[in-house]
């Protein structure tokens, strides 16, 4: 009689913790990127609207609208840059994981698309983080900076530099949320095509002649199909 052969499980639990965070890394950075575009198209609106005066830019003949929504939104950048950070780094970890220490097959429809995606999802995500924030940034702080001051022309200067990397840096985003929004829906693509795979049964070596205590072979019984 065949032993039973035990079930080996650390494969599949070790892919479903990988994928486990994968998704949820994913995800949260999706929300983070569609949270902060939507806060910055409510509150620039509902700004204009209420034509406001700031106290510490009491001195700025520009638009104080546009100011104190400006400064306020550089706070929701900030925090999604901290998400973004961590949500990329996530994973990227994640995705190594699963093709390192769970073999995934790599030539796979649902692999290629995963692997696109993450990477144009690192390429912008490093371009916005190390390229067009810090510049951003500091043409911004020398914006609010010289209104603070009354210095009128000065703060004129800036933003217009700040402004001229606003388009590439809405543009930026947009490809950020459409490469995690495939980062997100590959993974749950790959993940599910993994789980409808079945393993090979494992093969149990077929026992050879029993003998005789005097070392004759013992004859084997003939099977219902045939002999054996």
């Amino acid at each position: 009689m065949a032993e039973p052969t035990p079930k080996s499980s650390g494969p599949s639990t070790l892919r479903s913790g990988f994928e486990t965070v994968h998704a949820v890394a994913a995800g949260l950075w999706l929300g983070a990127l569609v949270m902060a575009g939507a806060t910055a198209g409510l509150l620039f609106t509902h700004m204009r609207t209420l034509e406001p005066a700031f106290g510490v830019f009491e001195n700025y003949a520009g638009d104080q609208s546009n100011i104190g929504a400006g400064f306020l939104q550089n706070r929701v950048f900030l925090a999604l840059d901290f998400v973004q950070y961590g949500s990329a780094t996530l994973a990227l970890f994640a995705t190594i994981g699963i093709i390192v220490l769970c073999k995934l097959p790599i030539r796979r429809a649902s692999s290629v698309v995963r692997l696109l995606a993450l990477g144009s999802a690192m390429i912008l995500v490093s371009y916005h983080l190390f390229v067009l924030t810090p510049r951003m940034q500091e043409n911004a702080q020398q914006y609010w900076s010289a209104a603070e001051a009354g210095e009128n022309e000065s703060a004129a200067t800036a933003y217009a530099a700040f402004d001229a990397d606003h388009p590439r840096a809405r543009q930026t985003l947009m490809g950020l949320t459409v490469a995690v929004l495939a980062l997100l829906a590959s993974g749950a693509w790959s993940a599910a095509s993994s789980a409808g795979e079945r393993p090979d049964p494992p093969t149990t070596p077929r026992s050879g002649p029993r003998t005789k205590a005097d070392g004759r072979e013992e004859p084997r019984l003939a099977s219902r199909g045939g002999r054996s």
